[in-house]
């Protein structure tokens, strides 16, 4: 069934964690299904934190520039029989377009050579597409003003511009509406070799995204559709995006689907395939906008939305099996070919580290987002865009009610991040939803959903709940706390049963286990726990896409831990968490973005061992079962110096162990920092740090983890930061150090002691074969134990 001739694979990795992290489960996930198959897999990444484990799939983990150059050094070195790009990002397919006649009989799973240069050359795109009678977007690119002008009147206004740097680099699309504002775009400041790329501008279309998978038998299916609320000229990624597209009748539906899938065909693209649609509703015309045949942001948020195990079933395909006869972990069947039927609606909306209004465009401004499920528009809307505890749409709508109808109108024309705080104002004046609809480009069925969410909110203010909506309001995500005595002690039974089974998988998949719950209305509780013992995990809000990659790595290692211990993970969370294929159906997650599931009594409490709060906002508790996991500052003194070591130590309360110790100190302007040093500590070193930690640690009599910042000064070591608590040394911690802090802790949590009297090589112990040396935070080597010793005898040096 499989390739035959495919043994060692190449994967090109994502550039760096922090921008690809919606990357690193599905990076391991495949990497997973690989070494479970028996083929012996490299990596070459630049950032070895994105990998999610310490590398013991890996044959060779190659950390360098993520680039062609280092790729083809590679492929001529060691020979792989095939290069694997669909965990990287678009810069991956940068690579292969460019390594076309280059890597001899090296193949290319997935994306081919057209397809990977098609994501970059416009004109490729558009020609392939207009060959296989599939409708594009008229385009050119050019350098020469006079064609471009001429191209412009053919069109009309309004168009996108943006200027292209290189084969990879642009200036981001530009919405151009008149000629003034092109003068003005046109009279900027020209580079060399630069070349402009104009295109009809379509905002005010919906936007849409199918998502197919192909196999080499040309059988494909459709994992799942995604829909834009906001209108195409708004960046996908700073829409507001719904799954399934609730807004395409089965006709529309299946004439895109048709599209997506004679698409995959014209570039012969096996694995997976994400098509971008623009559709009018009122004149039918649809277009093509791009297709990224590869995994992404989108696919990451469809296998959530749909449990199809996405990840996994591109590898196989790329490797020649079967769509219809896959298998997951463990060698269980999975039939991919029967498309997932969802009986809910998942939305992501995008979240700002900055407060106040942002204007759109094309081009993305967003800095993470975060996911809700819901079975209506007005509950996703009301629990994710419109949850204060969100967005503070409170102090939206303060702001939003001073403003007059003029100013309220220029809100709706020129789109910002509160688009759907400033529908929900010109709904409450009585704007009428036809005309909101042609001017934005928003369905009608979103409208009506705020009208909605309206109604009932002035129901609720008014005091009119009774028993006649009650239920209603509790469909649309309305809950009693906060809101209404009657709502918190109606004996109705859709107040009392709000925790729901996501069913994403269908009947022919039904082997395919699915553990994911959330709070939501209904009238049944589907929350199926075993006799197992239990420790909870809270989870915080994600702020940042930093924050998600420590809480992946932190809730796989700690889950992970917990079942190998014989207890049941259960994850409870304002934002869901997409669990490694490995652990999906071991582990429970329940999305809880009104934190309800605490009052709830759904969980016997004598089952449960432990809580594990990762939240950023401590919650004070007498539970003795809580244990804080979050990071707190407790020393904190203004002393710098050119040499420190940062240490993570796990107490049991008399006795700890510090397993790793990242050494740090500046040469020649440049930051080294090198993961795990206790190798290499002199054992003078190793008792001065000893000696701080004890002390440091006199009045600590119950588990924990602690994080130190200890300076040397003067030829004396001085602790200089300390925080209780998991800080985002953690990855680095647990991937650089062969005992790792997170297992510890749950060991200790659950009872068992470290042993009385250990030596200094015990407390500091580990067996590192591989060493990750950080300069400046952003380029990153693994080391032998010979070439770490020869670099810190030269940083050493450096200090005298």
């Amino acid at each position: 069934m499989e390739l035959e001739d495919v043994h060692t694979i190449l994967i090109i990795g994502p550039t760096s964690s922090d921008k690809n992290v919606d990357l690193s489960t599905a990076l391991y996930d495949t990497v997973s299904i690989l070494h479970q198959l028996g083929y012996k897999v490299s990596i070459i990444v630049e950032d070895p934190t994105s990998l999610l484990s310490s590398g013991s799939f890996y044959d060779k983990t190659i950390v360098e520039k993520v680039s062609g150059d280092n790729v083809l050094k590679y492929v001529q070195k060691h020979h792989p029989d095939a290069i694997l790009p669909t965990v990287g990002d678009r810069n991956a397919l940068g690579i292969i377009s460019s390594l076309n006649g280059k890597i001899g009989v090296t193949k290319v799973l997935g994306p081919n050579f057209a397809a990977s240069l098609a994501t970059f050359k416009r004109e490729m795109f558009i020609k392939r597409l207009t060959k296989a009678n599939l409708p594009v977007i008229k385009f050119i690119s050019s350098d020469d003003e006079k064609e471009i002008y001429s191209f412009i009147r053919s069109i009309g206004f309004p168009i996108i511009a943006r200027r292209r740097y290189s084969n990879r680099h642009s200036s981001g699309w530009t919405n151009i509406n008149n000629l003034f504002e092109l003068d003005n775009f046109m009279a900027m400041e020209d580079i060399s070799d630069t070349k402009i790329e104009i295109e009809r501008s379509i905002r005010g279309f919906s936007e849409y995204s199918f998502t197919i998978l192909r196999d080499r038998f040309d059988n494909s299916s459709l994992v799942g559709t995604i829909e834009d609320i906001e209108p195409i000229g708004i960046h996908h990624l700073d829409s507001n995006l719904i799954s399934p597209a609730i807004s395409l009748n089965d006709s529309k539906l299946q004439r895109l689907r048709n599209f997506s899938i004679k698409l995959a065909r014209a570039f012969n693209i096996i694995g997976i395939c994400t098509v971008h649609f623009a559709y009018n509703h009122v004149t039918n015309e649809s277009y093509i906008t791009e297709f990224i045949p590869r995994l992404s942001e989108e696919t990451k948020f469809l296998e959530y939305a749909t449990s199809y195990p996405v990840a996994t079933a591109v590898a196989e395909l790329c490797l020649g099996y079967r769509l219809d006869k896959l298998q997951l972990d463990a060698g269980s069947p999975f039939n991919g070919a029967t498309e997932p039927f969802v009986d809910h609606i998942t939305s992501r909306f995008p979240q700002w580290k900055t407060p106040g209004q942002k204007y759109l465009g094309p081009s993305k401004t967003s800095d993470s987002s975060i996911i809700v499920n819901g079975f209506s528009l007005e509950e996703v809307l009301n629990k994710g865009a419109l949850n204060d505890k969100f967005n503070n749409n409170f102090d939206r709508y303060n702001e939003l009610r001073k403003l007059d109808d003029d100013e309220l109108f220029e809100k709706i024309i020129h789109p910002t991040n509160w688009m759907l705080d400033v529908l929900l104002e010109a709904l409450r004046r009585k704007f009428e939803k036809p005309v909101l609809s042609e001017i934005t480009g928003i369905n009608l069925p979103y409208l009506t959903a705020l009208q909605n969410i309206i109604d009932n909110s002035l129901i609720i203010r008014e005091g009119e709940v009774d028993g006649k909506n009650v239920e209603r309001m509790v469909e649309m995500g309305v809950k009693g706390v906060g809101h209404s005595k009657l709502l918190l002690n109606s004996s109705d039974i859709v107040t009392k049963t709000v925790v729901k089974n996501k069913q994403s998988v269908s009947v022919a998949n039904n082997e395919f286990m699915n553990h994911n719950y959330f709070v939501t209305s209904g009238i049944s509780n589907e929350l199926k726990l075993s006799d197992r013992k239990k420790i909870i995990v809270r989870t915080p809000i994600i702020t940042s896409k930093t924050d998600v990659m420590i809480r992946q790595f932190v809730l796989f290692q700690l889950s992970k831990s917990i079942d190998q211990n014989g207890l049941e993970p259960i994850i409870i969370g304002r934002e869901p968490w997409n669990a490694l294929l490995v652990m999906r159906r071991k582990v429970i997650e329940i999305d809880d973005p009104h934190m309800e599931i605490k009052g709830l009594g759904l969980i016997d409490n004598d089952s449960i061992l432990n809580i594990i709060d990762l939240s950023k906002n401590l919650v004070d508790t007498d539970d003795k079962r809580v244990f804080q996991f979050s990071s707190q500052k407790v020393k904190d003194i203004e002393l710098e110096g050119n040499t420190l070591v940062r240490v993570m130590v796990v107490s049991d309360g008399k006795n700890y162990l510090a397993p790793a110790v990242i050494y740090r100190a500046k040469r020649d302007d440049h930051l080294y920092e090198i993961s795990s040093v206790n190798n290499f500590m002199t054992p003078e070193d190793r008792a001065d740090i000893a000696e701080l930690i004890n002390q440091e640690l006199e009045e600590n009599d119950h588990v924990d983890i602690y994080s130190f910042e200890i300076i040397k000064n003067h030829d004396h070591w001085l602790v200089t930061k300390k925080y209780r608590g998991m800080t985002s040394d953690i990855i680095r911690h647990e991937l650089a150090s062969s005992v790792h802090v997170i297992d510890t802790l749950v060991k200790l949590l659950l009872g068992n002691k470290i042993d009385d009297n250990l030596s200094l090589e015990k407390i500091f112990d580990n067996f590192d074969e591989k060493y990750l040396l950080t300069i400046d935070s952003k380029r990153y080597k693994l080391l032998d134990k010979d070439e770490i010793q020869a670099k810190l005898n030269e940083l050493r040096k450096s200090e005298k």
